[in-house]
């Protein structure tokens, strides 16, 4: 099996492809949205944060989220398509892959991929690319 894989990705939208090479024509596989990535921080939040005394002192004060409710979107997106990558390797479906993400998703998606998974990255490309067409795609993928 000679297939490769190209996720195309940002925190709310990622595509994936399929193709002989990363020079042959790519064929869409799979589109997903995640639209929990596009709301609003207090849609996505139930309530205030919690308040707590002060260790020393009758003073409260706020506690803060541990992590910004965008940035849990998107790791939870993040987890669904290593996901999606792992079992498409486990079942053998591409010997490489190449990502291209959004620079600032890009990272958080390395994080979440296997290790297995991550030893078959054939490439990566940080730029947002979720709105361009399979040519445009196809074009970051070959040599320069």
């Amino acid at each position: 099996m000679n297939i490769i894989w190209v996720l195309v990705a940002d925190k709310s939208r990622a595509r994936l492809y399929s193709g002989k090479s990363r020079t042959s024509e790519l064929t869409l596989e799979r589109d997903w949205e995640h639209a929990a990535s596009r709301m609003h921080d207090q849609d996505l939040t139930s309530d205030l944060p919690g308040r707590a005394f002060d260790s020393t002192g009758a003073n409260r004060h706020a506690m803060e989220q541990p992590l910004d409710p965008k940035d849990h979107e998107a790791i939870v997106f993040a987890q669904e398509l290593a996901g999606e990558m792992e079992r498409g390797r486990t079942e053998n479906r591409y010997s490489r892959l190449y990502l291209i993400a959004a620079p600032e998703f890009l990272g958080v998606l390395r994080r979440q991929l296997s290790g297995e998974v991550q030893k078959l990255i054939a490439g990566e490309v940080d730029k947002n690319l979720t709105q361009e067409s399979e040519v445009r795609v196809r074009s970051f993928l070959m040599p320069a």
